[in-house]
């Protein structure tokens, strides 16, 4: 016992460490309470060796899975949209600009499992899982919002540089194909091989634009500045030098829908382990591997500038017979195509290959009685320089078909949100609702941070039970029907020697 306690102490002091040290916000999570239950599909999806531990078989279809939806920011999207006197949405940049910070960023990302299947065999659960995911995450300077705020006026605003705007939008596939298995009465182990399809990508990696005055104010120059790569599910329109003008949008959705020439691959890891009667230890590394775009795929670069000396209306004033005479039509549409070329990228079609984010999940819980249980969790997404985090601490309440959790949770050491959840499940279905901001279900775009998760799936061959107990082949739970008169029970299953 002494053991258990200094274990649970270390690791509780590690899981505090990892999210003190960060302060940005995590990426593609689910609610932390989640790993709580490992029954539950969105936390079989995030844990490969979470697996049920009875004979059900469990499937949900499209528009039953449900959806995961996440919104990040160092910023509220109310700060930005606002409603006016008559109750009508406003874009408000002065208050936007009293409000953000000098670098700001807002990441949201959304996936929609398709189908879902696990299955029981041997000593282990083989399942299937096919999802939607859509991410998109945008970071930019205060410099921007000053100058659409304050304009360009002289002194103070003689110059403007857009300074590193970034941006990753990124929508694909995946097919997953996932085995675990009770290795003995104390360990658990999972291993899952993902097949992607990139459907789009738009990456720009500090793109810059400028505009600047020379101290007679007479000339303006604009500027733009960057590198980045492009895949769309439709084909782009492009001049002859190659710059991109606009898409063929036609039938996007279907051609979205049906992307599957951009191919992936990638694995997910996981192993529960039981550290006594009562206290469980997981963890979990998702997304090791990447996508390989090659289908309507470019890079982008953009390095250009023009001046802009205004007007030369000098030959248009003359009669059309005139040598040098320019319509004044033409002339407008000379200068206003000159300004519009340092704004269209110019687009060289390529392959590449755009790894994902790898992710981490550690979590431990404690079950205090059969009805209560306590955990935390911490989840991290690692990508290029960026080390993002969240830890979720969790209480849980359990009965025969219905479970109720409340979480705390801190996105870094910024923010701190409070959630909760319920799932329920009877002798045919699972259902499920979790978010890690109850305060967002009543106005959403107030709140810096919050998620959504919500599913259903469909059960056979299912027996109620209660909470974990361990026994020979990992983490199974007492069998039988439940009395009226609770903690009693009968026609209780035995355990296996």
């Amino acid at each position: 016992m002494r053991i258990d306690r200094h274990f649970n102490k270390k690791l509780l002091f590690i899981l505090l460490i990892l999210n003190l040290t960060v302060s940005r916000k995590s990426s593609a999570q689910i609610n932390g309470s989640l790993f709580m239950l490992a029954d539950n599909l969105y936390a079989q999806m995030h844990n490969p060796s979470y697996m049920r531990t009875d004979d059900a078989t469990a499937f949900s279809v499209a528009g039953l899975g449900g959806f995961s939806f996440m919104n990040q920011g160092n910023f509220k999207i109310s700060d930005l949209i606002t409603t006016n006197s008559g109750g009508n949405p406003v874009i408000d940049f002065d208050n936007f600009y009293e409000n953000i910070s000098t670098n700001n960023f807002i990441r949201q990302d959304l996936s929609v499992p398709m189908a879902f299947v696990s299955i029981p065999i041997n000593k282990g659960v083989l399942s299937f899982y096919y999802k939607e995911y859509f991410s998109s995450v945008l970071k930019f300077k205060q410099d921007i919002v000053e100058f659409i705020v304050n304009g360009n006026y002289a002194p103070d605003y003689r110059n403007f540089n857009s300074d590193a705007i970034k941006l990753l939008t990124l929508g694909y596939r995946e097919f997953a194909f996932n085995y675990s298995k009770h290795v003995n009465k104390k360990v658990d182990v999972g291993l899952r091989a993902k097949l992607l399809f990139g459907a789009a990508m738009v990456k720009t990696d500090n793109w810059n634009y400028g505009i600047r005055t020379n101290e007679n104010g007479d000339i303006v120059t604009l500027t733009s500045g960057g590198n980045g790569q492009l895949m769309l599910p439709v084909s782009l329109m492009v001049r002859n030098d190659s710059t991109i003008y606009g898409v063929n949008s036609e039938n996007s959705v279907a051609k979205y829908m049906t992307a599957y020439q951009n191919p992936g691959l990638a694995i997910d890891l996981g192993v529960t382990f039981q550290i006594s009667e009562n206290s469980i230890f997981s963890a979990a590394i998702r997304d090791l591997g990447g996508i390989w775009f090659r289908h309507y795929s470019n890079n982008m670069r953009q390095d250009i500038s023009y001046d802009f000396e205004g007007f030369d209306i000098m030959s248009a004033v003359r009669y059309p017979e005139e040598p040098g005479y320019t319509n004044p039509a033409e002339l407008v549409t000379l200068v206003k195509e000159n300004v519009r070329l340092v704004y269209h990228p110019v687009a060289m079609e390529t392959n590449y290959v755009h790894g994902l984010a790898p992710k981490t999940v550690l979590h431990y819980q404690y079950r205090y009685s059969n009805q209560y249980s306590f955990g935390i969790t911490n989840q991290s997404a690692f990508q290029k320089n960026n080390f993002q985090n969240i830890l979720t601490l969790s209480a849980v309440q359990s009965w025969p078909n219905l479970s109720v959790f409340e979480n705390v949770n801190l996105h870094g050491v910024s923010d701190i949100s409070l959630g909760g959840g319920i799932q329920f499940e009877g002798d045919f279905l699972q259902a499920f609702l979790a978010t890690d901001n109850l305060i967002a279900f009543y106005h959403p775009a107030a709140n810096k941070t919050f998620s959504v998760t919500a599913g259903m799936c469909f059960l056979l061959n299912h027996k109620k039970e209660v909470h974990f107990k361990s026994g020979n082949k990992g983490f199974q739970k007492r069998k039988g029907k439940i009395s009226k008169e609770l903690p009693f029970y009968e026609e209780l299953g035995k355990l296996p020697n």
